[in-house]
């Protein structure tokens, strides 16, 4: 006979493993007020597309009312408010917050499949069944850990501060 006691565990562990994983919540509104810009803080590195397709990349000088100022390439670049399309703010994203996260998943699905892989066991070794359980949660913890920490690496994070309207 089955122990409904582990089903209900394995469910839970799958739950709390999809239910914890990150999420984006709220989308993000477009931001249409120019003086936006003025709260950036001076060598934030920038991305600015133009409303004639050209695309800059490079750190915050500062900004006027009619003019935005970035160093791009070692030269300092005067663009017009008018040519701006849109401008987002480029930053990398933790590391070590993403192999966190990896490792917690990582480990709610090692566990998730160690106790399903035993759930239906009656035979006698309960104490194996633990340890290959407590294996697989470390398992799937170091994997976890290793995705998140190059997937951390590679992304790029992007946040909208002006689009013109």
């Amino acid at each position: 006979m089955r122990n409904p006691m582990r089903k209900i565990t394995t469910i839970v562990v799958l739950l709390l493993s999809f239910l914890l994983s990150p999420l984006a919540l709220a989308a993000q509104t477009a931001p249409t007020d120019w003086s936006r810009l003025n709260s950036v803080t001076s060598g934030t590195k920038l991305s600015v597309k133009l409303k004639d397709g050209k695309k800059f990349d490079g750190t915050f000088d500062g900004a006027t009312d009619t003019t935005l100022s970035l160093t791009v390439k070692n030269a300092r670049k005067e663009i017009r408010r008018e040519d701006v399309e849109s401008v987002h703010e480029v930053g990398g994203t933790s590391a070590a917050k993403a192999a966190l996260i990896g490792l917690g998943v990582g480990a709610g699905v090692g566990g998730a499949v160690g106790i399903a892989g035993s759930a239906g066991d009656d035979n006698g070794f309960d104490q194996l069944d633990h340890a290959i359980a407590a294996g697989l949660v470390v398992l799937g913890a170091g994997v976890g850990a290793l995705s998140g920490f190059v997937i951390g690496k590679a992304r790029k994070k992007r946040v909208l501060l002006y689009v013109s309207k």
